[in-house]
């Protein structure tokens, strides 16, 4: 019986760049864009051939970048390559990132003709000034108007993108994010704490003192709002970042924190596949010369992970969701007994109430307040 696999596909272009993005992006014309999707296609068919036989795809996820701003056609031509390359699950939850501003009606019908069944919107706001302090050149009308033309035309499973903790951000925009989402019936909901990341026009806008960073009891309680508005709406919170009604999480991001095996195609995907982690590299130009020239994939950054690594990763992983850190997984696994293990530190956190011990599931598990300091967590149990 073949095992499962998830596939991740980059597009690294853009109408724009927003000011806050450090992920692999341009703003390109067409004709650049159609020369990498045809290195994409060759990569594709090149993994195929080496993996196809031994796995089967459970979820396709298509991120960027912005993968809604491709010209007509390119994504059912992609899928399409996928399908002829790999066994493709006849359930498999196949999603597509979308910036509202770039999506048609037309585009919608290439989509959910080519299998598309997940659409992930970047509202991230819906204050039009603090869209624009972001440098996105979008509005919470076009969002509006997106989520209806996917509904008219049969599309229900959508998730929503929000940013907190941005520079001007009050509490006030996070309540009328939040309200937009709920009135909506949006079922998926992403929230992202804002790192400020290096050779971003974000960054550069703090060190020139045009805009300051907000105190960090000012993010938590932006997220404690979240955490509570969204709890009361009845999404859960499945993933330190994520909330979903039910039957709405996503089944790829599970398989990020379930450490399960996926293939990342593109410049700058990532990959882990039997205890090995491989990206490829993050320079597009490079990633284009290398798969015209030749017949091999320009993978960089390959580790293999050590048994601690594995538990380590174990550990970081699972607790972000709210399954948590299954301690009968973890020995049958590792041959090592967690609890016992770290018996003091548990025993501390949970009289704390960052942790909860589910006797059901013999699991360790994060609590909302546990998940604001999740970081100090790990780092006090990793081994």
């Amino acid at each position: 019986m073949r095992k499962g696999l998830s596939l991740y596909l980059h597009i690294p272009f853009c109408n724009s760049k927003c000011n806050y993005c450090s992920f692999v992006s341009v703003v390109a014309k067409d004709e650049v864009k159609l020369r990498y999707l045809d290195c994409l296609k060759k990569e594709i068919e090149l993994r195929g051939k080496e993996f196809g036989a031994s796995y089967v795809v459970t979820t396709i996820y298509i991120g960027g970048g912005t993968p809604s701003c491709l010209p007509n056609g390119e994504i059912k031509s992609l899928l399409k390559t996928i399908y002829k390359s790999f066994t493709v699950k006849n359930d498999a939850e196949i999603t597509i990132e979308i910036n509202p501003n770039s999506l048609t009606k037309e585009k919608i019908n290439e989509y959910l003709f080519a299998g598309v069944n997940r659409f992930s919107l970047g509202l991230q706001t819906s204050n039009e000034k603090l869209l624009k302090v972001m440098g996105r050149p979008d509005s919470s009308q076009n969002f509006i108007n997106a989520v209806n033309s996917l509904r008219e035309q049969g599309a229900n499973n959508i998730s929503a993108d929000l940013i907190i903790g941005y520079p001007t951000q009050t509490i006030s925009d996070i309540k009328t994010s939040l309200n937009l989402l709920t009135k909506l019936n949006i079922p998926h909901v992403s929230v992202y704490m804002l790192s400020v990341e290096e050779k971003t026009k974000l960054k550069s806008q703090i060190e020139e003192g045009g805009l300051k960073q907000l105190s960090e009891d000012e993010v938590v309680k932006m997220m404690d709002l979240v955490s509570q508005t969204l709890k009361f709406s009845d999404y859960e919170r499945y993933e330190v970042s994520n909330f979903a009604k039910p039957g709405f999480a996503s089944r790829h991001n599970k398989v990020y924190w379930q450490r399960l095996n996926y293939l990342g195609l593109g410049v700058a995907a990532h990959s882990y596949l039997k205890n090995c982690r491989f990206a490829n590299t993050s320079d597009i130009a490079n990633y284009v010369r290398f798969l015209e020239r030749g017949d091999q994939v320009p993978v960089c950054d390959l580790k293999f992970l050590t048994k601690e690594e594995q538990m380590e990763e174990m550990v970081m992983l699972s607790l972000r969701t709210n399954e948590g850190l299954s301690l009968d997984k973890f020995y049958l696994e590792f041959k090592v007994n967690f609890a016992a293990k770290n018996k003091a530190k548990i025993a501390s956190f949970i009289k704390s109430g960052y942790l909860v011990l589910n006797q059901k599931t013999n699991s360790i598990c994060a609590t909302d307040k546990g998940f604001m300091v999740l970081n100090k967590i790990i780092s006090e149990l990793v081994f």
